[in-house]
């Protein structure tokens, strides 16, 4: 049980004043920021392309990549950012599953050392040949796999989004 005194719940009030005065035109812009342009098209196309960004088997670029499709396409960045970093431990964990399948897939190339990381650190300019590979293969993978669940993803979201749901009276 927690009793307050008279100072006590006066400060409170205070910094809950201030605290309002403060956050209000804060969360009222983020709410502008997150729905702008946000019709349910466009909905469910960021939220596939958002998903589908955020498990692409590159650790370097799917930020700068996010920003240039939200560019292109004129789709929300701040909600395809959020999606393309709650979907990055997924994308750490497929980095190796999208490489064994596009090895698989695409069996040509060179032969992948038996302690690959000992080679990348011993040798890494002569890896880097071995690691456009690795990138390759895996970004092949990638787009036979990623590209038709998002497209059929899209189709669904897009249906369930854009019907007429009936009125209750």
């Amino acid at each position: 049980m927690c009793i307050m005194t008279a100072s006590e719940s006066t400060v409170y009030g205070r910094l809950r004043r201030i605290w309002q005065r403060i956050s209000s035109p804060v969360v009222s812009r983020l709410r502008l920021v997150m729905s702008a342009g946000l019709t349910p098209q466009k909905l469910a196309q960021t939220l596939s392309i958002g998903c589908a960004l955020g498990i692409l088997p590159l650790l370097w670029g799917t930020t700068l990549i996010c920003l240039l499709v939200a560019h292109i396409l004129k789709l929300n960045h701040v909600v395809l950012q959020t999606l393309n970093y709650l979907f990055y431990p997924l994308q750490l964990v497929l980095l190796v599953p999208f490489f064994k399948l596009g090895v698989w897939l695409f069996p040509w190339g060179p032969p992948l050392p038996t302690q690959l990381f000992a080679t990348l650190i011993d040798r890494p300019l002569t890896s880097l040949h071995l690691l456009g590979w690795i990138t390759f293969k895996s970004l092949a993978a990638w787009m036979v796999t990623v590209v038709p669940v998002m497209m059929l993803g899209y189709l669904i979201l897009r249906v369930t989004a854009c019907q007429d749901r009936p009125r209750l009276s």
